[in-house]
């Protein structure tokens, strides 16, 4: 039977695994296929998060705290009601 629990990982930790994977396949340790299947998995999940994080921008609210979002050096929004004010200024 299959774990259903879902594992999450933070932006810092994605990097080191795929980072880890290239490193496994200049070493010949595994396949590029291998490795080609994780990084699409990989850009699957941040698309995902991405157009979870514009549909709360699009409502004008503050995007929930988004695990794979933590334990960078972005600090949480603020939770709560009110108008999202859109990105940082660049």
């Amino acid at each position: 039977m299959a774990d259903n629990a879902m594992t999450s990982f933070t932006l810092n930790e994605i990097r080191g695994i795929l980072s880890d994977e290239i490193r496994k396949v200049r070493e010949g340790l595994t396949s590029p296929v291998s490795v080609n299947s994780i990084s699409n998995a990989t850009g699957k999940i941040l698309s995902s998060v991405k157009l979870e994080m514009e549909y709360y921008r699009l409502l004008g609210k503050a995007p929930p705290n988004i695990p794979l979002l933590m334990g960078t050096d972005v600090e949480p929004a603020p939770q709560g009601e009110g108008k999202s004010s859109g990105p940082p200024p660049r």
